[in-house]
């Protein structure tokens, strides 16, 4: 399975030359190599973004708004270590259909953003969810700061199995509820959900004042459609539900649309509130998302 890599020297070397060379090739941008930080006071000035509904007044560049007629927040660089939760979802679409590896694509990613935030001694947990029996809704790592300890997220990674529906929601209100310090939270998830239950959710974190960046995953055969004509018979991954179909020519361009809609919406709904968003569709592709999609999130400046 892809999460294995995430252990592996080669991989981490990577990640390393990764962090390296986009700090060389910075020029005059502000800031420094960071996964992120809150909108909030600091020790000093980092940088700008624009303003999104809810931002707080106080740190509106009223400079560029008398100038520029520019709505723009001013960021500070953190005067602690920003907490970052990995929200992972381990529900059964994930699992499904099992040569996507999209839940292996999902840890490897969430890994990878562990190990690179560790290099600033950021404090940094993985959190899995999905409806479990037994009413639990998240499974979470503890915290770690330093690289040394990295190798402590193996057995969670290891175990965590593809099962259960997507409780994007519950899981969210579970998170909210430990009433932790607004930090950074990266959910990462294929979103087969109503669109009204992930859209809430992701509002909820952001009212919280977290900064939340969202990956999402799908698998190569879901973005193409790609599966050989004939008859099936499809179970439901997480509901059960049962039902016999013909797949042909028609059904495929009908699953291509459906995926494409899907990807649209959640990326439109990331930028309408300020959410940093990230494609990774195919596993086959960890390599080039890592490369290509890791500094869109501002986890690579």
């Amino acid at each position: 399975m892809l999460e294995k890599r995430a252990f592996e020297p080669e991989f981490m070397r990577r990640l390393d030359s990764l962090v390296i060379g986009a700090t060389r090739a910075r020029t005059l941008r502000a800031g420094r190599r960071t996964i992120g930080r809150v909108q909030g006071t600091g020790i000093e000035p980092e940088n700008f973004r624009e303003y999104t509904e809810g931002d707080d007044l106080r740190y509106l560049d009223w400079n560029a708004l008398a100038r520029l007629d520019n709505l723009s927040i001013r960021t500070f660089r953190a005067e602690r270590q920003v907490e970052i939760t990995v929200l992972i979802d381990g529900s059964a679409s994930m699992g499904v259909p099992a040569s996507d590896d999209k839940l292996g694509l999902a840890l490897l990613l969430g890994a990878g953003l562990a190990y690179i935030a560790m290099g600033e001694n950021d404090p940094v947990r993985l959190v899995a969810f999905s409806d479990r029996r037994g009413g639990r809704r998240m499974i979470a790592t503890r915290f770690h700061r330093r690289r040394e300890s990295y190798a402590e997220f193996r057995p969670f990674i290891s175990a965590l199995k593809s099962r259960g529906e997507t409780q994007i929601g519950a899981a969210v209100d579970e998170l909210l509820s430990e009433r932790r310090p607004a930090g950074i939270v990266v959910v990462i998830s294929d979103f087969l959900v109503n669109s009204s239950d992930y859209e809430s959710a992701l509002s909820r974190l952001v009212a919280a004042r977290h900064d939340v960046k969202v990956i999402h995953v799908m698998g190569e055969h879901e973005v193409a459609g790609s599966y050989p004509p004939g008859p099936y018979r499809i179970r439901d991954a997480e509901t059960g539900t049962i039902r016999e179909v013909m797949f042909g020519p028609a059904q495929a361009e009908a699953c291509r649309n459906r995926a494409r809609i899907h990807a649209d919406r959640i990326r439109d709904f990331c930028r309408r509130r300020g959410v940093a968003h990230a494609a990774a569709f195919g596993a086959n592709r960890a390599d080039e998302i890592i490369r290509n999609e890791f500094p869109r999130l501002g986890i690579i400046a």
